[in-house]
């Protein structure tokens, strides 16, 4: 174990920490101590650096991205470099920017090496660390300066920018930051090996920048048994009954290519949908439930289009009497969405069913880890957001893991969440 006071640079009065790190960490490893000890979000780009100035510096250690569009090359990638590859003696010194805009520079020192192992935990230290993007060290003094003149004319703006702002360091809370995304690293490991549909996800937008899944996955069992056969039999009841009214000669389309009246009937009378739908047609066009089915049983490659037929596939045959492989099947193949960004509302919703999300739980999920994934939704859309994973909703509203009423109620039946939780562990799709 290191121990290693950081100092921020050009900051009056001083702010510093004493932490702890294993010598066999990572230099990414060490940013996210840095990051939890401070107190800063982790919001902009950094990099390690040989010297006193970033600027002069001819050795630096910088991230994949920085490299990729500024390095001039003297950067290394700083993934797989160890702590004490760069900072294994007392003595032994580092420099550290954070922002390169408002230019946070640290200065790192190892002030102890000892042979016992341990964990990451902040020992003291002293102020808290300025507030985000309040434009470097002069930008600091600054607001310091307004925040404290009552009288200043921007005194009472400064102060609804700052929020909560307060100078005072306190130890637990540097080490709760640590806890925390220890936590939530093991969880994320956990999910890529248990979870790999998400798991993709988080490739492309880590756990600690969502900021409800964390909490949501903590309800997720995925340690979920094998489906029971009469379990399957009733969630695949719609797709069983489809694929056996289709049959082996198949179902002759209307002129338009519709399903014709005497199957919607039957669909209406033997699946007991009529109670909840409206007015007496048997059009397909008039019933939202028709195409769902429909839908759904050729997403899943059960059936086909021919010559103005629908026709069962070789799939469809092989499943028509098994529920237990169609579950499998099934969830094997979602999501069901084109789009990416349908694609990653339609996993998120997933695991929302998966952990019996509220209706405002499962939009605040989507649309919060959408955005954190850079998509733009636009105001009016999120408070909806589940309608942007439409494709997979329409499937678990159609099987029944949701409420019929397209997902408005909530939660469904606890065989729902069995079946997301198999959606989402699939490594197919």
């Amino acid at each position: 174990m290191l121990t290693i006071r950081v100092t921020l640079a050009d900051v009056e009065p001083v702010v510093w920490r004493r932490f702890t790190i294993a010598s066999d960490a990572t230099l990414p490893e060490l940013h996210d101590v840095i990051q939890d000890v401070m107190g800063w979000e982790d919001r902009h780009l950094h990099m390690f650096f040989v010297g006193d100035d970033p600027l002069r510096s001819t050795r630096r250690y910088e991230m994949k991205s920085s490299l990729e569009e500024w390095d001039g090359g003297t950067g290394t990638l700083e993934d797989g470099v160890r702590v004490d590859d760069v900072l294994g003696a007392v003595g032994d010194r580092l420099g550290y920017e954070y922002d390169f805009g408002d230019g946070w520079t640290h200065h790192l020192v190892v002030e102890e090496v000892s042979p016992v192992a341990g964990t990451a935990a902040c020992l003291d230290g002293d102020r808290a660390c300025p507030p985000e993007d309040c434009g470097g060290s002069s930008g600091y003094a600054e607001l310091l300066k307004v925040l404290a003149d009552t009288d200043h004319p921007e005194h009472d703006h400064m102060k609804l920018w700052a929020g909560d702002f307060d100078e005072r360091f306190a130890v637990a809370d540097a080490n709760n930051r640590i806890a925390l995304r220890r936590a939530v690293t093991e969880l994320a490991g956990r999910v890529r090996e248990r979870l790999p549909k998400l798991g993709s996800l988080l490739e492309r937008g880590p756990l600690e920048y969502h900021p409800d899944l964390p909490d949501v996955l903590a309800r997720v069992d995925v340690d979920v048994d094998q489906v029971d056969p009469a379990v399957a039999a009733s969630a695949m009841e719609k797709l069983t009954w489809m694929l056996a009214r289709v049959g082996e000669d198949g179902i002759t389309l209307t002129a338009a290519g519709y399903v014709p009246p005497r199957d919607v009937a039957a669909m209406r009378t033997e699946l007991e949908w009529g109670t909840r739908w409206f007015g007496s047609s048997n059009r397909e066009v008039d019933h939202q439930q028709v195409h769902w089915l429909r839908t759904a049983v050729t997403q899943l490659g059960l059936v086909r289009v021919l010559k103005e037929r629908l026709l069962r596939t070789r799939l469809g045959n092989t499943l028509a009497t098994d529920p237990v492989r169609l579950w499998s099947h099934a969830a094997a193949r979602m999501p069901v969405g084109r789009e990416q960004y349908e694609k990653d509302a339609d996993v998120l919703l997933l695991v929302s069913v998966a952990a019996s999300c509220s209706v405002d739980e499962r939009n605040s999920l989507v649309f919060r880890s959408l955005e954190a994934l850079g998509w733009m939704i636009p105001e009016r859309e999120r408070p909806y957001a589940q309608y942007l994973a439409r494709p997979t909703l329409d499937f678990l509203t159609l099987i029944g893991a949701v409420p019929s009423t397209l997902g408005r109620e909530g939660a469904g039946p606890d065989w729902g969440r069995q079946f997301a939780v198999h959606a989402l562990s699939s490594r197919a799709g």
